[in-house]
């Protein structure tokens, strides 16, 4: 892996200067930490393996409630009762995508620091995350992932589109039907690239007993990470060692 030294830009002011957010689960908050924001509170805790399902209790309805912003992905099993909670009144709800493409990395940062007022050091960490996926794209260009067939996850596709890596099928959110475990395997691919959070390439491994599996974290918590550039860079280093093993 190249030597590339990135730092993540925090917001210099005061905390009383700014907003308090609340964010559904440890992938917004990433997004609103990336935006500079450092007041923000997770309803999901780190160590849930899948936050989307995460139950709210009376409390995070409450602190909820105080927030000036509540920053969400629209995925999540607590919206439907965080929203009747909440009603008209405060916080401001801001619903963001959430994936590792640059574009999208830029939208849905931007989106929170344009209202927290903290547009300046969200650009600067948006350019930091470019380049350091930069470097990683660069760093792939001659690997075999590019001469073997690659299978992915739906939920991992646009890190590998960013990547420049091809494609040969994509799978889930749901469990594979038999249709698509007979089209994937007929893809032949050496690489199937799982989300570690929900894995749904298990059947594979059955009918491609000779392909690599790789499972990418999309949401912070696994291994210590809690920003965005943590977790770009630990999916950087458990697909590097899927690559290595590859024939």
């Amino acid at each position: 892996m190249a030597a590339t030294v990135l730092t993540f830009t925090a917001f210099a002011a005061g905390a009383n200067e700014q907003p308090t957010v609340v964010a559904t689960t440890p992938w917004t908050a990433a997004f609103a930490y990336a935006a500079g924001v450092e007041n923000v509170h997770v309803l999901a805790p780190y160590e849930m393996q899948h936050p989307p399902e995460y139950e709210l209790r009376a409390s995070d309805v409450v602190r909820a409630q105080r927030a000036d912003y509540l920053v969400f992905g629209g995925y999540e099993a607590m919206m439907g009762r965080l929203r009747a909670a909440i009603g008209g009144s405060s916080p401001e709800l801001i619903q963001i995508t959430t994936d590792h493409s640059i574009a999208t990395i830029e939208t849905s940062v931007m989106a929170i620091a344009e209202r927290a007022g903290t547009v300046e050091v969200a650009r600067a960490n948006i350019a930091e995350l470019a380049a350091f996926i930069a470097d990683w794209k660069a760093e792939l260009q001659s690997s075999r992932v590019h001469s073997v067939p690659v299978v992915t996850h739906a939920f991992q596709r646009a890190i590998l589109t960013e990547l420049g890596i091809e494609t040969a099928g994509v799978f889930g959110p749901g469990p594979l039907s038999p249709r698509q475990i007979d089209e994937l395997t007929r893809s032949g691919a050496k690489l199937v690239v799982d989300v570690w959070h929900n894995e749904s390439a298990g059947p594979l491994r059955e009918t491609l007993p000779d392909a690599v599996f790789v499972s990418l974290i999309n949401f912070p918590g696994r291994d210590g990470t809690r920003t965005l550039l943590e977790v770009l860079r630990h999916k950087r280093a458990t697909l590097a060692a899927g690559v290595a093993r590859l024939e």
